[in-house]
């Protein structure tokens, strides 16, 4: 890997791509993908296992005006933002589930 990226030390910058090790005991696997498929009209991305509790995630530009730093800051608000909703709909599951009930039985004749 190359030098690492000023302010995240996390990622390291290459020509065109920037490389992140994400921890997965601070985001599920599930986060993560979500997290990349919200940058794939961004960028090219492709993942690879580091050890048991890291996966690797190669941020590739598809344009050269792509700004690689601010993608990896967006790319850590992402991962943020996922890890949360992921959890909130792990907490609020069966209330929902109990709300759908209801709905569907009171629609029954």
């Amino acid at each position: 890997m190359n030098a690492s990226t000023p302010g995240f030390d996390w990622a390291d910058r290459q020509e065109d791509a920037l490389v992140l090790r994400v921890d997965c005991g601070l985001y599920s696997e599930e986060a993560i993908f979500r997290t990349c498929y919200v940058f794939t009209d961004r960028c090219y991305l492709f993942l690879q296992r580091e050890l048991p509790n890291h996966i690797v995630v190669r941020l590739r530009r598809k344009h050269s005006s792509t700004d690689l730093e601010r993608m990896c800051g967006d790319f850590a608000n992402e991962l943020l933002n996922q890890r949360i909703r992921i959890d909130l709909a792990r907490e609020t599951h069966e209330i929902r589930r109990k709300i759908v009930a209801k709905a569907f039985e009171d629609t029954q004749p």
